[in-house]
This record gives structure tokens, sequence and C-alpha cells, in this order.
């Protein structure tokens, strides 16, 4: 086993032992002190960049070549949001949310399957496009876990709940902001993440969309929470329904990442697609 999958098989270890520690946080009303339990995330995350560091010096490019790598670097961008968290106390609540997710995502990543070596670097396109695809789901998984938090604490209010009164847990509003304004980023990066890659598909395939499932399933994800976004502006959704909008939308993304990129014609077949592609053709929609 290579040295920096042992590496991630250790950091999801921490995020498991972080997330069974969140409960003894969520009982105490989030006034546990940051240590000893603050510091598994702490060392989860480090652990988690050098694995993704080290993966990325042995293929001398960004590691998001495959599935693993991509569910890797998915769970990096949300365990850096868990780590800022963790150090501001009234966000310190998204670590405890979070550390679950960390762990299911990291396990489920660890499928033997999902790690096929790369045949050949991929050309800069391809590496902006996911990087940045990858970003909008890791802040939308933020806006998820906020949500989440919304609806305990307005269901704690409502029962006059002694938890929510005391608790150092930021007011519902401003739990509701910090949702919109990461569903919001998730939208301005898949924007990015979406014109990288539909410009390169239509660079080797002469198609813009065409009926790659995996582009449709991106740009109805785009719409999604744009729309989301907007109606929150318009007042048209009541706060608790948005609350479950997000979540769900969330769980839609992790739960079919996977089998649409399997499905896609562009992405399953990518390898066979660079390795039949001409190298002065690489370089020019490399933009070398």
């Amino acid at each position: 086993m290579s040295p920096d999958k042992i590496y991630f098989i250790t950091a999801v270890f921490l995020y498991g032992v972080t997330a069974f520690y969140s409960v003894r946080l969520w009982k105490s009303g989030f006034r546990e002190k940051i240590f000893p339990w603050g510091l598994f995330p702490v060392l989860a995350f480090t652990l988690h960049t050098i694995s993704i560091l080290l993966r990325g010096f042995s293929l001398n490019s960004c590691p998001i070549q495959n599935l693993f790598e991509a569910g890797m670097f998915i769970g990096w961008t949300l365990s850096l949001a868990s780590l800022f968290a963790l150090f501001v106390p009234k966000l310190r609540f998204l670590t405890a949310f979070l550390s679950p997710l960390l762990f299911l995502l990291g396990a489920v990543s660890l499928a033997p399957a999902f790690d096929q070596p790369p045949a050949t670097p991929l050309p800069e396109w391809i590496s902006l496009h996911a990087t940045f695809s990858f970003l909008a789901y890791g802040a939308w998984g933020i806006a998820a876990a906020s949500s989440l938090m919304y609806l305990i604490q307005q269901r704690d209010l409502k029962l006059k709940n002694i938890r929510a009164l005391t608790s150092t847990l930021p007011p519902v509003q401003k739990i509701k902001q910090t949702a919109l304004y990461m569903v919001l980023t998730g939208v301005l990066f898949l924007s990015i993440g979406l014109w990288y890659g539909i410009r390169g598909h239509h660079e080797f395939t002469g198609s813009w969309i065409g009926n790659d499932l995996k582009i449709l399933w991106a740009l109805t994800l785009w719409g999604y929470f744009l729309a989301l976004w907007l109606l929150s502006r318009l007042s048209s959704l009541r706060d608790r329904t948005l609350a479950w909008c997000i979540i769900y939308g969330f769980l839609f993304t992790l739960l079919t990442f996977w089998p649409t990129s399997a499905l896609s014609p562009t992405h399953r077949q990518k390898t066979q697609t660079l390795l039949t592609t001409p190298p002065e053709k690489m370089m020019e929609v490399s933009g070398l």
C-alpha cells in the first residue's frame, strides 16, 4: 500500500474519532473546551494534507485523476472548513457536523475500484475543471451542515429547549446566512468548473454538451442551487423548507457523483481519449 493511502486511511479513522466525540460535544451544548477533542480534527487534516501532497508529487500534477482522488480532494475541502470552524467558537458546530460526513466520504472513496492508476497526466483544463467543481461540492457540503444545525437550533427554540438558550451556537439567522453564503459560493465555483469542462469537452468531441450524463448532471446541480439562492432572496421559500432543500441537494450530489461518472462516456473513457489524442492536439487544448 502506498504511503499516501496509509496517511489517508489514518485521517479517515481520526475523522471517525472526531465524529464519536462530537456526540459528547452536542450533549454539552457545544460548550466543551477545544481540547482534547479538538486535537483529532487537527491531526486528521494534517494527515489528509500530507496524503494529497504525496499523491500530487507522485503524479506530478493535481491529484484529481480518478474517483478515489476526487473523494479525497472534496473531503480535504470540507476538512479545511472544519479546521477553520474549530477555532471560531460560534462556528465550532460545523466541525462536529462535518466530521461524520468526512468519515463516510473517506470510507466510500477507499473502495478499491475507485483508485485506478492514471495512464497519463491530465491537460490543464481538466485539472482546472475538476478543482473548481470539487470546491463547489465542498461548499455545498458546508451549506448542508449549516442547514442541519439550523433545523436543530430552530426546533430547540420552538420547544423552548434550555440547550438552545444557553449554548454557544450562533443565532438561527446567522446559521441561515452562513448556509446561503456557501450555496452561492458553490454556484460560483461550479460556474468556473463548468466553463472549463464544457469548453474542453467541445475541443475534444466537437459537441458542447451532447448527451453526456455527467455534464447534464452538473448543469442540473448548478441550476438547482442557483434557484435555491434566488428563491431565498425573493423570500419565496420558508426557512425550514430551504434548509431541507439544501440538505437534500447535497445528499443527491454525494449519492449520484460516482454513478454519473461511471455512466458518462467522456468521464469513463477519459483515459482512452487522452491516450488517442495526438500530442499537438493535447498541447493546443491544454493551452501550451
